[in-house]
């Protein structure tokens, strides 16, 4: 079941875009909804999309891209971007761009707190009633790293609004709750505000076309009571199957990303490249302040979060293809630690009989 989405005057829209284009494709007709009701509205884009080789080199009919040619087309699109807006109802002092490298989101979050910390200041400094941000679900890896990002942000800004995620990269049928009504003038204005997107419609115009045409639609991404990965005296064990191409020739990391109450915490972990369906072996033990243990258990991932006294925790763990890879999109995308529906508290003694004392060799 569906709601419609309303704004007033007194609201305050936030949209948050990976990339130039972003913005049209997932909220074009919402953010035409809010422009008519008064509202005002607010449009950060992460990146300038300038990491964009095969577009670019179709478009400006060159084989070799480097520095310089990637710094001017992500001048174009950003140009691009506030002409799109300007379709919608939204000037170019109601756009940020914060430059971040395009394809490069997953190392900011993983590598520290600046991105956070910024991304935190624009929600404070706005104070939006509603922010629409990327899906965990998106396949891209730059939408995925920012959803995070933008979570944990959320969070330290203590920020009370209406979320709103969206799906870029690999819709479905169910692609949320929230749904907008059709509307053929609004729909048009979407359509004309991707056509100013022309270095990206050049190449790949019935494709962005045709996500033009889905209806617009949000999940709800209303802030939740975090898990208690660790308490006084309980062990919280997590179990992750490990697919063919995760186990088999391709290499990954494990990506965790833990908020705790007074610091967010990292671990980036190399796989084995071959893992056979019976390996078992300690891969890493004492991170993140010595609470997190990581193993593979009969070809499993397991992830054992030891109890602590400090409390429950949020987190999000993803495992990561490392690059190069010819395909940019995710097989596995970030998921939140409490969605895991095999996450379970153990015992200290039983969590402890399951390890293997063996450490993974190098």
């Amino acid at each position: 079941m569906t709601r419609n989405l309303t704004f007033s005057a007194a609201d305050r829209l936030l949209v948050f875009a990976p990339h130039p284009d972003d913005e049209t494709l997932a909220t074009g007709e919402l953010i035409q909804i809010a422009v008519g009701a008064g509202a005002e509205v607010r449009v950060v884009f992460a990146t300038d999309g300038d990491n964009n080789p095969w577009p670019q080199r179709w478009f400006e009919r060159r084989l070799h891209i480097g520095s310089v040619d990637r710094v001017r087309w992500g001048a174009r699109r950003r140009s691009e971007a506030q002409a799109a807006l300007a379709y919608l109802g939204v000037g170019a002092d109601a756009t940020r761009f914060l430059g971040w490298p395009d394809l490069g989101l997953t190392r900011k979050l993983v590598s520290g707190d600046a991105a956070i910390d910024v991304l935190s200041a624009e929600i404070a400094g706005f104070a939006p009633t509603h922010v629409t941000m990327p899906s965990l679900r998106d396949r891209h890896p730059d939408h995925g790293a920012l959803r995070v990002m933008l979570d944990l942000a959320l969070a330290k800004a203590h920020a009370r609004c209406v979320r709103l995620g969206y799906v870029v990269h690999g819709r479905g049928a169910d692609s949320g709750e929230w749904q907008l009504t059709p509307d053929a003038a609004r729909h048009q204005r979407k359509r004309e505000a991707l056509l100013a997107h022309a270095s990206q419609v050049s190449l790949s115009r019935r494709r962005l076309l045709r996500w033009v045409e889905q209806i617009e639609s949000f999940e709800q991404a209303e802030p939740e009571a975090p898990i208690a990965i660790h308490s006084a005296s309980v062990d919280s064990v997590l179990r992750i199957p490990l697919l063919p191409a995760h186990r088999f020739g391709r290499q990954h990391d494990v990506l965790l990303v833990l908020a705790g109450r007074d610091q967010i915490e990292r671990v980036r972990l190399r796989l084995p490249r071959l893992i056979r369906a019976d390996a078992s072996s300690i891969l890493a033990e004492g991170l993140c302040s010595g609470r997190v243990t990581i193993e593979l258990i009969e070809g499993a991932l397991q992830i054992t979060f030891a109890g602590g006294a400090d409390g429950g925790a949020s987190g999000y763990v993803k495992l990561e293809r490392t690059w190069p890879r010819f395909i940019i999109f995710d097989a596995s995308t970030w998921q939140r630690l409490e969605d895991f529906p095999t996450l379970q508290s153990v015992d200290a003694a039983h969590a402890k009989a399951l390890r293997v004392p063996q450490r993974a060799s190098t």
